[in-house]
């Protein structure tokens, strides 16, 4: 198990319940999580723990051998935010929710599909979130739009399917990630800090470390 988990966090994936149970639950022993931090060191990494819900690897040190590869992942993340935000949004709206979605929670797809069938505010904001880049796409009817955005997310790490043959996801700690970049980009803003250069390593070290 050590050979995959090393792998998967050095790869950048995001280990929580959901999408890797085995890796989470082997990291969830402080000895087995030691084990793994002691490999990262040697590479300027470090296993973080978020909410309980998510371990990743986070560089230590920023310089020129690992700039590029921060910038190219913090890109990503930004690159989605609008869209996935969004659709939260959305969610949010067709569930009569008061919290945004958080690692852990269902999403039924013929529940959404009900509400925004119904609710022509709703069919208006899918129509635009399947224009987005993340979720661009030319289906035109609800069902086919909306499974498009959740196959999407799925892909993106945002969502797991436990069963492929129905229609229920699962958020994962990716989502909780989200959160935590949207708060720093957040407390950036206020702070009057210019979020494309100024204190571009702190930056990233804030969101990688």
């Amino acid at each position: 198990m050590f050979k995959q988990v090393a792998e998967a966090v050095l790869s950048g994936h995001f280990i929580c319940p959901t999408a890797y149970p085995d890796a989470f639950e082997y990291l969830s022993q402080p000895t087995n999580a030691d084990k793994i931090n002691l490999f990262l060191k040697p590479l300027d990494r470090e296993l973080l723990n978020l909410d309980g819900e998510l371990f990743y690897a986070a560089y230590t040190v920023v310089d020129d051998s690992n700039r590029g590869s921060i910038r190219e992942a913090f890109s990503e993340i930004r690159s989605q935010l609008r869209p996935v935000v969004e659709w939260m949004d959305m969610v949010m709206t067709a569930l009569g929710q008061d919290m945004p979605i958080r690692a852990r929670d269902e999403i039924r797809l013929h529940r959404l599909l009900q509400a925004i069938e119904h609710e022509p505010s709703l069919s208006e904001q899918l129509n635009r979130l399947t224009q987005l880049t993340l979720f661009k796409t030319s289906k035109t009817g609800f069902n086919d739009q909306l499974s498009w955005v959740l196959q999407k997310l799925e892909h993106t790490g945002y969502l797991v399917r436990p069963n492929p043959q129905a229609s229920v996801y699962i958020a994962t700690g990716k989502i909780n990630y989200l959160h935590n970049v949207i708060a720093f980009l957040n407390d950036a803003e206020n702070l009057e800090l210019d979020q494309h250069a100024a204190g571009e390593d702190g930056e990233q070290q804030e969101l990688f470390l």
